[in-house]
C-alpha cells in the first residue's frame, strides 16, 4: 500500500511540468512541417485551412514534400505572439512573413499571416536561435538529472530492502 501511494505522490508531483510547455515558435514548426505532408498531414490542427493554402496552395492535392526549405524564428511573447518564417517551396518560389500566433484554452493557434517584420529576423539572417540556453542552464539542467537519478536510485533501494 506504501508503495502505491508513494508512486501516485511522485506522479502527482512531476505530471504537471509535462504540461503546458508549448511555444508559439513550436506551433508554427508544427504547422509548416504539417503543412508539407501534403495530404497526408494535417495542419488544420495549428492554422485555418485558409492561412495553409496561403503557404502552399493546393497542399491537399500535394504528396508530402512539396516544401523545399522552412525556417522558423523566435517570436515576441504574451498572449498573442508575432513568428517570423520563411518557406521555399519546389517551384523556386520564397515566402517570408510573420505567423500571428494566439493562445487558446486549447493550446497556442496560428490565427493570421502579416507581411515579415524587420525588427524579427530569422536565424539565417542574424536572429536569435528559436532556443538558446545559456551555459548556466545546461548545467542546473545536468544537476537536476544527477539529482533525480540519485533520488530514484535512493527509492528503489529503499523499496528492495522491503
Amino acid at each position: 500500500m506504501r508503495r502505491a501511494v508513494l508512486a501516485v505522490a511522485l506522479a502527482a508531483a512531476f505530471l504537471p511540468a509535462c504540461a503546458g510547455a508549448d511555444r508559439p515558435e513550436g506551433v508554427v514548426e508544427r504547422w509548416l512541417a504539417s503543412l508539407n505532408q501534403g495530404a497526408a498531414g494535417r495542419p488544420d490542427r495549428y492554422a485555418p485551412s485558409a492561412l495553409s493554402d496561403a503557404i502552399l496552395p493546393g497542399w491537399r492535392d500535394l504528396d508530402p514534400g512539396g516544401l523545399d526549405a522552412i525556417e522558423v524564428g523566435r517570436g515576441t511573447g504574451g498572449s498573442r505572439a508575432a513568428v517570423p518564417l520563411r518557406v521555399a517551396r519546389l517551384d523556386g518560389s520564397e515566402l517570408r512573413a510573420t505567423a500571428i500566433v494566439r493562445r487558446t484554452p486549447l493550446g497556442w493557434r496560428v490565427v493570421d499571416l502579416a507581411p515579415a517584420r524587420p525588427d524579427l529576423p530569422l536565424p539565417s539572417e542574424g536572429g536569435p536561435p528559436i532556443a538558446a540556453a545559456a551555459a548556466a542552464w545546461w548545467l542546473g539542467a545536468l544537476g537536476l538529472a544527477l539529482a533525480f537519478g540519485l533520488a530514484s536510485e535512493i527509492l528503489m533501494g529503499l523499496l528492495r530492502r522491503r
